[in-house]
């Protein structure tokens, strides 16, 4: 008897096992088969208030955002929306009182426009959608509810960062079509704050292992009559005591990318160039050396906004 319940015992051990496998198999069909997070910190004005539902009253210096795109195997697209904001603790990355928090959870559609792919995240809690251009894989940024890129200030962005980005695996310019900006202003004033670390090592800068941010504000300068590039001016937290001068020039199309178009510093000195991809003409997005978009992280972006 007890061989024919050591049988027994066995094949209902192997039914469960394959029962259980099938199932799983049943049930995995709609298990995430792909997730993106995204985080970064924005500005608090006015219009991201309202599309965030926060009190238009309140004073908020910056947003902290930690948002997370998932797209399951049967293409539902559902995501996860965590912010933090308030005023600025001075001296600090962080807020007075640690801030207030709100969440919200919905679907997002992806849809595509001009060369553009932007994603629409919808929720119950939200009045009207909240929208990003996908810039690459690994940086998007958010869209005024006419779909242009908003426009941040000194302190931060809209430029959100993938989180997880890989460091092997570098962002490659997105194929985005940007026109010339028909920008005929003599004197353009671009400012911002970016990661530091990363940077550095693009240019072989001597920087501490705790430098943070580096602060921007570029100034581009054309010629009166013909309105062509003619001299710049950089100050940025590197040379506090001097400001860096020389001339820059509009390239248009790259190898990866044949519409983009790139404002270059100092053409003729390769090694000390820096080049921004050009959005629109109210933001840059700075480039490595090898013509890529650079990754920020939660506090800073490689963006500078234009100076209003």
């Amino acid at each position: 008897m007890k061989p024919k319940k050591s049988y027994l015992l066995n094949s209902f051990l192997i039914a469960c096992f394959l029962f259980t496998n099938s199932c799983s198999g049943i049930s995995t069909a709609n298990v995430l088969s792909s997730k993106t997070v995204l985080v970064g910190s924005t500005p608090g004005d006015s219009l991201i208030k309202s599309l965030l539902t926060i009190n238009p009253d309140k004073q908020v210096d910056f947003i902290r955002w930690d948002l997370t795109l998932n797209q399951a195997e049967n293409d539902s697209k559902t995501y996860v929306l965590n912010i933090v904001f308030g005023e600025a603790q001075p001296n600090t990355l962080g807020f007075k009182d640690g801030g207030e928090k709100l969440s919200f959870e919905g679907i997002y559609t992806v849809s595509k426009s001009q060369n553009r792919e932007i994603y629409q995240l919808k929720s119950e809690k939200i009045k009207t959608t909240i929208s990003f251009v996908k810039l690459n894989d690994n940086l998007f940024h958010l869209l005024t509810p006419d779909n242009k890129l908003m426009v941040g200030n000194g302190g931060w962005s809209y430029t959100l960062n993938r989180k997880d980005s890989p460091a092997n695996s570098p962002a490659v310019l997105s194929s985005w079509t940007t026109s010339l900006p028909n920008n005929t202003a003599q004197q353009v004033i671009f400012d911002g704050r970016t990661p530091c670390l990363d940077f550095a090592k693009q240019y072989n800068l001597q920087v501490g292992n705790d430098c943070i941010k580096l602060k921007w504000r570029l100034t581009l300068f054309r010629d009166s009559k013909t309105n062509n590039p003619t001299t710049y001016t950089l100050q940025s937290t590197l040379n506090r005591s001097d400001i860096i001068e020389g001339k820059w020039t509009i390239i248009k199309g790259i190898k990866t990318n044949s519409e983009a178009i790139i404002y270059q510093l100092d053409p003729d000195k390769p090694n000390k160039s820096i080049s921004f991809w050009v959005g629109d003409e109210n933001i840059l997005f700075f480039l490595d050396k090898a013509n890529q978009l650079f990754t920020g992280n939660n506090d800073f972006s490689f963006t500078l906004n234009r100076r209003k």
